[in-house]
């Protein structure tokens, strides 16, 4: 028994249901580590907070990241984007600019 609950949210479930199965079954085998400490990183799961968005964790799953926040005792997975659309770039500061 783990100390944490799962919930998907609808889209973060849908996201999960069109994922290749072999990313399925690499979630299913990290969130086993997850739901001991969501918080914590192993070598095979590194458990990021983004800077611009406090209070969300994310994690790496092949090309994809997985975005969660952890309410009480349940972690509930709000997005699985793929990188580029997960990370959007922003745009570069010149260095002659104000």
């Amino acid at each position: 028994m783990t100390p944490y609950d799962v919930e998907f949210l609808e889209s973060a479930d849908r996201e999960f249901q069109e994922l290749p199965h072999r990313l399925q079954v690499l979630f299913q085998e990290k969130l086993v580590y997850l739901l001991r400490n969501p918080y914590k990183s192993y070598p095979w799961l590194r458990v990021q907070q983004g800077p611009r968005h406090p209070g969300k964790l994310r994690f790496h799953l092949g090309e994809y990241r997985v975005f969660y926040r952890v309410v009480g005792t349940a972690v509930v997975f709000t997005r699985i984007w793929k990188r580029p659309r997960a990370h959007p770039r922003r745009p570069r500061k010149l260095p002659w600019s104000a």
